[in-house]
C-alpha cells in the first residue's frame, strides 16, 4: 500500500468490569497496531487525530487516524518505519520519523511530500527514540559506531548484548533547517533516551542504557555545547531507575525507582538546575509513567515480570494488570481500567505490545496499546475522575 490510503476503522466501546470506565478500542486486534513511544507527541492539538504505527500494508508504517471519521491515512511507506519513535511537529505540520537506523526524515501531512533532514554519517547507525527540542527546530539523538551494533538477535536478548558490547556511542544534536549536527557527548558505553528539556536548548538528557540492576547510574544531563557533564540521581544500594522523562512544561524530570526485592516502585522527580531528588510518592509495581502538561497529574501501567534485568529471580514480584492514575497534589491513586497486555514480543520488538499510557491533550482520556483482545490494538480510557 501507497502513501495516502486509507482505512475506515470500526471503534468499539466496552465498560472495564473493575472500574467501570468506558474504553474505546480504536484498532482491530486482528493486525498489529500500536501507540508511539509515551513522551513523543501522538495527538493535533485540538486532540482530534492521532498518530500510530501499523501493519495494515504488510510492512509497520506510520498512519494518522480521524478520531471523529475513523479514517485512517498511511503516512509512510515500504520498509524501515520507526513507529515507536515518530512524533508529530508541534505547529501539526508535520511527522518525523528515523527510517532503518540512517535518516530522520519528515512528511508533510497535508501533501504527504517526504524529504531527509538529517543522514547519519557512514560507519555510524541511528539507535533509539530520537526527540525534538519544544520548538522543533533542534533533535537530541543517539549514534552507535556500526560495527558496535549487535546482530543475529532480538527483543531483550539483544538488549543485554548491546550492553554488553560496550557500543561507541554518541549523543548528538542536529539542526533541523540544515541537516548538520555536532556530537555533544561520546563515550565507549551503551546510551540511550536522549532528550532536550522543554523550552531551555542549553540542557540535554540521555541515559546508560542496559539491564537496570547493571546501570551503575542511570540518568545524566549535559549542556549543549558538552559541558557540564552531571549525574541526576546517584543509585542507592540495590536500587534501580527507569523510565525518566520531562514534564511537558520543562519543571522537572519524573522517573521510576525501585530497590531489588521489593514489591513497591517509587515515584521520584529530579530538579534540573539542583538536581535535588524527591520522592514523590510510592506506587505500584508500573513500569512506564507520563504526565499531563504541569505534572500534577500522572498515568502508569502495571507491569509483569521485568524482563530488562540480569537477576530475575532478584526481582521478582506480583504482576499488576492496570493502568493507574496518580494525583501528586494528593498524593493518592485510582485504577483506571485494565490494560491485560501480555507484554509480548512481536516481529523481534519488545516494545510494540507495551501500554506506554499517556494523556489526550484535554486530559480526560488515556491512550494506550495492549495484545490483550489478539495483536496489539490501541485503546482509549476514560479518567475515573
Amino acid at each position: 500500500m501507497a502513501k495516502g490510503s486509507t482505512q475506515q476503522l470500526r471503534f468499539q466501546d466496552f465498560k472495564d468490569p473493575t472500574t467501570g470506565v468506558r474504553v474505546t478500542r480504536l484498532t482491530p486486534p486482528d493486525v498489529i497496531n500500536h501507540r508511539n513511544y509515551f513522551y513523543q507527541k501522538c495527538f493535533t492539538n485540538d486532540g482530534s487525530q492521532l498518530l500510530f504505527g501499523s501493519d495494515f500494508d504488510g510492512e509497520r508504517n506510520n498512519w494518522l487516524l480521524d478520531l471523529r471519521s475513523g479514517v485512517a491515512r498511511q503516512l509512510t511507506e515500504g520498509k524501515g518505519s520507526n513507529t515507536h519513535g515518530a512524533f508529530l511537529s508541534p505547529d501539526d505540520a508535520w511527522l518525523y520519523y528515523v527510517n532503518s537506523g540512517r535518516e530522520l526524515r519528515r512528511v508533510a501531512l497535508d501533501s504527504l511530500a517526504e524529504e531527509v533532514v538529517y543522514r547519519v554519517p557512514e560507519g555510524w547507525r541511528g539507535a533509539g527514540t530520537w526527540v525534538a527540542n519544544s520548538a522543533c527546530t533542534k533533535f537530541a539523538a543517539m549514534e552507535q559506531w556500526e560495527a558496535d551494533v549487535v546482530t543475529g538477535s532480538s527483543g531483550w536478548e539483544k538488549f543485554r548484548l548491546q550492553f554488553e558490547r560496550k557500543p561507541r556511542s554518541r549523543l548528538i544534536s542536529i539542526d533541523g533547517a540544515s541537516g548538520l549536527a555536532h556530537t555533544v557527548y561520546e563515550q565507549q558505553r551503551y546510551m540511550g533516551h536522549p532528550m532536550y528539556r522543554p523550552f531551555d536548548d542549553h540542557t540535554m538528557a540521555f541515559c546508560h542504557e542496559g539491564p537496570h540492576d547493571l546501570v551503575d547510574a542511570r540518568m545524566w544531563l549535559v549542556d549543549e555545547d558538552g559541558r557540564n557533564l552531571r549525574k541526576v540521581k546517584e543509585h542507592a544500594p540495590g536500587e534501580a531507575c527507569m523510565h525518566e522523562f520531562w514534564v511537558p512544561d520543562g519543571s522537572r524530570m519524573i522517573y521510576v525507582s525501585y530497590v531489588e526485592g521489593e514489591q513497591q516502585r517509587f515515584v521520584w522527580a529530579a530538579d534540573p538546575v539542583t538536581l535535588k531528588n524527591e520522592m514523590l510518592m510510592p506506587m505500584p509495581p508500573c513500569s512506564h509513567l507520563m504526565s499531563n502538561y504541569d505534572g500534577s497529574l500522572l498515568v502508569g501501567d502495571g507491569a509483569g515480570q521485568l524482563e530488562d534485568v540480569a537477576n530475575k529471580d532478584a526481582h521478582a514480584f506480583e504482576p499488576d494488570p492496570y493502568l493507574h492514575l496518580f494525583d501528586l497534589k494528593t498524593r493518592s491513586t485510582r485504577r483506571i481500567c485494565a490494560h491485560n497486555s501480555s507484554w509480548r514480543e512481536y516481529k523481534g520488538n519488545h516494545q510494540t505490545s507495551h501500554p506506554h499510557p499517556s494523556f489526550t491533550p484535554d486530559e480526560q482520556r488515556v491512550l494506550f496499546s495492549s495484545d490483550f483482545e489478539g495483536l496489539p490494538a490501541i485503546y482509549l480510557a476514560d479518567l475515573p475522575y
